[in-house]
Order: C-alpha cells, then structure tokens, then sequence
C-alpha cells in the first residue's frame, strides 16, 4: 500500500491534543468535520480522529442536525465488525466537538477516483460493495 500523505499546510492551526490523543497531522477535511492522525500513547497506536467542526455546531439551522447525525454515525459504526470496515475504538459527546476515535488504516485516499475521467466501472464498485456488506 502507498503512504498516505498527511497536510499540515500551517502546523500551528493543528490542536496540539483532541481529548487525550496528541494530534500529528492533518488526514483529511468535509463540509462539518475534520479527521486527525493522532497518537494513543496509552496503547501505543495511531489512530484516526473524526472531530465535528465547532462551526458547523455552531450554525444556527443545521447545527443540531450535525451533532445527531454525527452521533449516529457513531453509533452504527460502533456496531459494525467486519475485516473490511475501520474499528471504532471510542465515540465522545463534547457538546464544544464531539469525535470519533477509529482505528487508523495506512493507505491512499480515494480522491482521485472521485474525478470524471478516473471513475471505476460498475462491476467493480458492486463487487467492492458486496465485499462491505
């Protein structure tokens, strides 16, 4: 698997903790959350942090929205085992930014098959859903 390449495009915009993961870099970023490549020293592992976006709470329409759904989101991942879906390792209510803690998977992003001259047949998109099912 190729190395995945973590952004730090201003090091000092990274939290230096989220809870009590020390943050190492920037893995990747939507609309209302931010993931982190943090470091569990208790467990002496990497780990993959989803952390809300205190803006995207903060909207006045769609910020509950955003704290149920990502609660949710939690909690359905939390139950699901499978070798080919990331463990969820922990879910924290912080009413400030609320985060999920995953198991952290060294690869590539799928970005760039998100592009239109990249895009994967249909065949192999069924085939890789059926192998997540």
């Amino acid at each position: 698997m190729s190395s995945t390449s973590i952004s730090a495009p201003d090091v000092d915009a990274l939290p230096a903790l989220i809870g009590k993961y020390r943050v190492l870099g920037r893995l990747g970023e939507g609309a209302t959350s931010e993931v982190f490549l943090c470091r569990d020293d208790f467990r002496d592992r990497n780990v993959a942090v989803k952390r809300v976006r205190a803006s995207a709470l903060a909207d006045g329409q769609d910020g509950r929205y955003y704290e149920r759904f990502f609660a949710a989101e939690a909690a359905l991942a939390g139950r699901l085992q499978h070798p080919n879906v990331v463990q969820i390792y922990d879910a924290v209510a912080d009413p400030q930014a609320p985060y999920i803690v995953m198991e952290y998977v060294e690869g590539s992003t799928l970005r760039p098959y998100c592009r239109a001259d990249q895009l994967q047949s249909l065949e192999l998109i069924v085939e890789l859903g059926f192998k997540c099912a």
